[in-house]
């Protein structure tokens, strides 16, 4: 959705840049923001921060599904949801290499919609992608342990070297479409862009994708989606964000309280990535589902 620019984008960007740029600058001056004790907290905050844009899933497939098809009742869009993610989390416990694997791939597809004002679907793809790779330039050994310690299999570790492979190309790519967003006059976008992936290339993993999730993905989706239902204020906070976000939350505890013997750290960082799949997974696979039961050619947004 195409936004217009407000003194909100520039108090977001501004604030980005600062936090980014003292970010990087307090890690490379020593700060240890890669302990297990900075992990776990970055892994939090996502929960917190991040998580609450997600709040508006039901909403929105609620308006694009009433009255139509099977999953035309609400408690029906529920339990469909809740099947997605449930199988997700099944999908952990089974085959967590394979879950791992998915929740990387949907994370490229739903990132590349906030690129997508760059006008190619293939430079937005080319700049999820680089964000996700973006890490194993400079943390490979850190990504393939994060990588061992979320699926509990140490052949989780190849993934890190994957990512590796297509990094380059796909930062060239992403450079290529910061300068895109910036010649067409999206420059919140283009900022947003480049301290993302400044972000994701130098500090850790988990803080700079912490970062990234929190200050970049989470406003940009935010804000679309409360414009699209047209809540603003306590409509959006007291109604939908609030109590679905305590349901995420919720989500994230009863993941960890069924955890495999973690440490406290691994356990916090490892159950957040993992509720995070859980509700990325209905995010990205039930509008899909929709389309497929109105028999729509055009896709469902969310």
């Amino acid at each position: 959705m195409e936004q217009s620019h407000t003194r909100w984008d520039d108090w977001r960007i501004a604030g980005l840049v600062v936090i980014t740029a003292t970010t990087i600058c307090l890690y490379c001056l020593g700060v240890p923001l890669d302990t297990s004790t900075m992990t776990a907290l970055a892994s939090a905050t996502l929960l917190i921060f991040g998580m609450p844009h997600g709040s508006f899933d039901l909403a929105l497939l609620q308006r694009h599904s009433t009255g139509r098809g099977v999953f035309g009742s609400r408690i029906a869009l529920i339990l469909l949801y809740l099947t997605c993610a449930g199988a997700m989390y099944l999908l952990w416990r089974a085959a967590p290499v394979a879950a791992l694997t998915a929740f990387l791939l949907m994370s490229v597809i739903h990132f590349a919609e906030d690129w997508e004002g760059c006008g190619s679907p293939f430079i937005a793809g080319g700049i999820a992608l680089a964000l996700i790779s973006a890490p194993s330039l400079l943390h490979g050994d850190s990504l393939s342990t994060l990588f061992v310690t979320l699926s509990g299999r140490a052949s989780a570790a190849i993934l890190a070297d994957y990512l590796l492979l297509v990094a380059p190309t796909m930062l060239l790519l992403a450079i290529a479409g910061v300068a895109m967003l910036w010649h067409i006059g999206r420059r919140p976008l283009a900022l947003s862009a480049a301290c993302a992936l400044l972000a994701m290339l130098v500090l850790p993993p988990v803080m700079g994708f912490a970062l990234f999730f929190c200050l970049v993905h989470s406003p940009i989706q935010f804000r679309s989606h409360a414009t699209a239902l047209g809540l603003r204020g306590i409509d959006q906070w007291g109604g939908t964000v609030i109590p679905l976000s305590l349901g995420g939350l919720g989500i994230a505890v009863a993941i960890f309280a069924l955890g495999s013997g973690q440490s406290l750290p691994d356990g916090i960082f490892a159950s957040s990535f993992m509720a995070l799949s859980v509700l990325t997974a209905p995010h990205m696979v039930v509008p899909m589902i929709l389309r497929m039961a109105q028999g729509r050619k055009a896709p469902v947004h969310i």
